[in-house]
C-alpha cells in the first residue's frame, strides 16, 4: 500500500473512532475542557443569545456502505468567493478576563490586553445550515460559521488588533444528528497569537457558550523590535478552523473553517502605487481569489437532500467529488491580466497535486509568491511539475491570463481523478474530465475592470536574521501497535512534552524515519514560523543508509507546515517570542491528529521554570519506561 493510500483510511488495527462517546483515552480530553461550573450553569441562558435563524431539519444519513456520489455536470456553477466578514460592535463588550456571567466559556486572561486593545470586532456563530455544492445536487446539511461554507473572510491589517467572538449554536450533543462533536475550539492557523486564543485542542466549549479570541495582529518580535514587531516576520494568508481534540476531522468535514487575511504596506488590500507595496493582485474577490479545497462524498437524493456521507463513530472517508469554495468543478471568468489565487487545502486528509493546463493539453506556468502565507525571497515559476499542497498548506500563486487569447479555456488539473458521473469529452488532450478541478474562461479586459499590475518583482521579501539556536530537540513521529505517537506518547492535554524559554530559539528535528513505516505526515507547529534547514531520506535499513534531499525552491522561505513523507527527516529552526503558554505540534492529516498524533509544548517566562519543568518531563518519561529528553537542565 502506498503512503497516500494508507493515509486515506483509519489507523491499522485501530478501533472505530470513539470521539462521539469520549471512551477510553478520549476521556482525558473530556475531563480537560475548560468549561467551568459557572459556564455550564449559564449554558442554557446563553443559548437564547445564540438563537438566530431556525435550524434546518436534521439529516437522514444513508447507512454505512460508502456510496458513489450522484453525477454532476462540469462547469455549470460559477466559482463563488466567500464574502468578507463584516465588523460588528460586540455585546457584551469584550473583556480581558472571561465574562462567565454573560456566557463566555472559561479561559485564561488575555495577554498584553491593554497593549493591543482590539479595535475591530467580528462575530462568528457555528450553527447548522444548508449548502448546495452543485446545481445538480440537492442541499446538504452542514455546520458552518454565519451560514456560509466556507466561512466569511475577515480582512485585517497588521497593527490593528481584532477580536473574533466564536459562538457555539450547534445542537446539544444528545440531539446531534451528525458524526461531528458539538464542542468547538477555533485555531487561527498560524497567527502569532497568545495561547489562550490559539484554539488549544482541549479548550473546547459547548453549545450556548461563546469565546473571544484576541488577535493582536502583530509581527513576531515585539519584545525585540518594539511597536508591532519585525515586518520581515509578516504572513498574510491564514485560515481558521475547529480544533476540537479527537473531532477536528469531523467538524472540519462538516464545514467549520474559513480564510483570514492580514494586510500591510508591502501587501495592502489594493493595487495602487503606494510606498513599499509589491503591487501584486490584491483586490479581494476581484483579482485576489481564495481557492479553498476540500473533498466530499454525497448520498443519493432523499428527503429533499443530498447529504454528505458520514458514518457516526467513524472517521471521514475520502471524497469522490473535488470542492472549490464550496462548489464542484466550477468555472470562473477571468480578464487578460494577472490574478492572485490563495490556495488552501482544508483536509481532512486529501493532499492535492495541481497544475495549470492549456486547451492544447500542455502545462502553463504559475508563479508561487508565498508559502503558508509567507512571501518567498523571490518568485518561483512552476511549469514542468505539479504544485503539491498538503493539508493546511497555503500557496499564493499568480497566473497571468494575458498569455492566453480571449476565448481560451484554461484548466486547473488535480492529479487524482474524481467521479463526474456523466460522459464528457476530454476538455484538452490528455486531460480527462475527472482530473479537472475547475475551469478559467479568458475574456478581454474592459474599462471598468482594474488595470493590470506591474511585473512581479524579482525580490519579494527580506528574510529575518538567521536563527542561531540555543539548543536542539527531536520529535519522532511513529506508528506503534496501531497508535500514532510523538516521542513515544499520545496527546494528553495535561502533559507537557517539551518546554522552551520565551525569547529563545531552537533547532527541531522532525523525524519520520526512526521506525519502519509508510505514512505521510504534514507536521504543523503552532504560533511561530520556521525555516527548513535540510531534508534527508532513509533509503535502506540494516544497515541504515540515508541520502540528502535537495530542498525545492518554494521550501527556501518561512513556513508552518512541514511535509514529512515516509522515511524523511526535516531539520528546521524557529524562535519563541512575545507570549507564553501552551501550544501544539501535530500531524495535520486530521485523522492522524484525531488519533492523538499531537503534543503539547509550552513557552515559559523564566529559566527557573524551564529547568523545573524539564526535570519533571524527564521524571515522568522515565516512570513511563521512556528515555529522558534532557541532560543537566539542557538539551540532549
Amino acid at each position: 500500500m502506498s503512503h497516500q493510500q494508507a493515509d486515506l483510511g483509519k489507523t491499522p488495527g485501530a478501533a472505530p473512532s470513539d470521539a462521539r462517546d469520549g471512551l477510553d483515552r478520549r476521556t482525558v480530553i473530556k475531563s480537560g475542557a475548560l468549561v467551568g461550573a459557572a459556564a455550564i450553569i449559564t449554558s442554557k441562558k446563553s443559548q437564547v443569545l445564540a438563537a438566530g435563524a431556525p435550524w434546518p431539519a436534521p439529516p437522514v444519513l444513508c447507512g454505512t456502505t460508502t456510496p458513489t456520489s450522484p453525477a454532476t455536470r462540469p462547469f455549470i456553477d460559477n466559482l463563488p468567493v466567500p464574502p468578507p466578514a463584516l465588523p460588528v460592535l460586540l455585546h457584551p463588550f469584550p473583556t480581558r478576563t472571561a465574562n462567565i456571567a454573560a456566557g463566555e466559556a472559561a479561559r485564561a486572561a488575555h495577554q498584553r490586553w491593554s497593549e493591543f486593545l482590539p479595535l475591530i470586532h467580528y462575530h462568528m456563530t457555528a450553527a447548522p445550515s444548508l449548502h448546495k455544492h452543485h446545481t445538480d445536487l440537492l442541499p446538504s446539511y452542514l455546520w458552518t460559521f454565519n451560514g456560509h461554507y466556507p466561512a466569511p473572510t475577515p480582512l485585517n491589517y497588521y497593527g490593528v488588533p481584532s477580536i473574533v467572538r466564536f459562538r457555539n449554536a450547534l445542537p446539544e450533543q444528545q440531539d446531534n444528528p451528525t458524526f461531528g462533536v458539538s464542542e468547538i475550539t477555533v485555531h487561527l492557523h498560524n497567527g502569532h497569537t497568545p495561547s489562550e486564543s490559539d484554539g488549544f485542542a482541549a479548550d473546547f466549549f459547548g453549545p450556548g457558550l461563546f469565546k473571544d479570541n484576541h488577535y493582536p495582529n502583530v509581527y513576531a518580535g515585539v519584545d525585540e523590535f518594539g511597536g508591532i514587531g519585525d515586518p520581515r516576520e509578516a504572513l498574510h494568508t491564514l485560515w481558521f478552523h475547529d480544533h476540537r481534540a479527537a473531532s477536528t476531522a469531523h467538524n472540519n468535514f462538516l464545514g467549520l473553517n474559513g480564510m483570514f487575511l492580514l494586510y500591510d504596506a508591502k501587501d495592502p488590500s489594493h493595487e495602487l502605487p503606494t510606498p513599499g507595496s509589491l503591487r501584486l493582485p490584491c483586490y479581494y474577490g476581484i483579482t485576489d481569489i481564495p481557492l479553498i479545497l476540500a473533498d466530499k462524498r454525497f448520498c443519493p437524493a432523499a428527503n429533499g437532500r443530498n447529504e454528505v456521507f458520514q458514518v457516526i463513530g467513524n472517521n471521514p472517508v475520502v471524497g469522490d467529488k473535488w470542492i472549490v469554495n464550496g462548489k464542484i468543478q466550477p468555472k470562473m471568468r477571468v480578464r487578460r491580466r494577472k490574478y492572485r489565487f490563495r490556495i488552501l487545502a482544508t483536509g481532512p486528509v486529501k493532499a492535492w497535486s495541481l497544475s495549470l493546463i492549456r486547451s492544447d493539453g500542455t502545462q502553463a506556468p504559475v508563479t508561487v509568491v508565498a508559502v503558508d502565507g509567507n512571501f518567498l525571497p523571490s518568485p518561483v515559476v512552476i511549469s514542468d511539475r505539479p504544485l503539491d499542497v498538503q493539508v493546511a498548506m497555503r500557496y499564493d500563486v499568480i497566473i497571468d491570463f494575458s498569455a492566453f487569447p480571449a476565448g481560451s479555456k484554461v484548466y486547473l488539473r488535480e492529479n487524482a481523478a474524481q467521479n463526474v458521473g456523466v460522459a464528457v469529452p476530454d476538455p484538452a488532450p490528455g486531460l480527462p474530465i475527472g482530473n479537472v478541478l475547475m475551469r478559467f474562461d479568458v475574456v478581454n479586459m474592459d474599462f471598468l475592470f482594474p488595470a493590470d499590475t506591474p511585473p512581479i518583482p524579482s525580490v519579494l521579501a527580506e528574510m529575518p536574521d538567521p536563527i542561531v539556536p540555543d539548543g536542539v530537540f527531536q520529535w519522532n513521529f511513529t506508528l506503534e501497535n496501531g497508535r500514532f505517537l510523538i516521542n513515544g506518547q499520545e496527546f494528553d492535554h495535561n502533559r507537557i512534552d517539551h518546554v522552551v524559554l520565551k525569547g529563545s530559539s531552537e533547532e527541531w528535528v522532525l523525524a519520520n524515519d526512526v521506525a519502519a513505516g509508510n505514512w505521510n505526515h504534514p507536521v504543523h507547529i503552532h504560533f511561530e514560523e520556521g525555516f527548513i534547514m535540510s531534508r534527508r531520506r532513509r533509503v535502506s535499513q540494516n544497515p541504515d543508509v540515508f541520502e540528502d534531499v535537495p530542498l525545492l525552491p518554494e521550501e527556501l522561505g518561512r513556513r508552518d507546515v512541514y511535509p514529512l513523507p515516509p522515511q524523511h527527516r526535516v531539520v528546521m529552526r524557529m524562535r519563541f517570542r512575545d507570549f507564553s503558554g501552551r501550544y501544539l505540534i501535530h500531524c495535520h492529516n486530521m485523522n492522524h491528529e484525531d488519533d492523538f498524533m499531537m503534543v503539547r509544548w509550552d513557552i515559559v517566562d523564566s529559566l527557573e521554570e524551564l529547568t523545573r519543568k524539564r526535570r519533571e518531563i524527564d521524571e515522568r518519561r522515565m516512570l513511563a519506561g521512556l528515555p529522558p529528553q534532557y541532560k543537566h537542565g539542557g538539551l540532549v
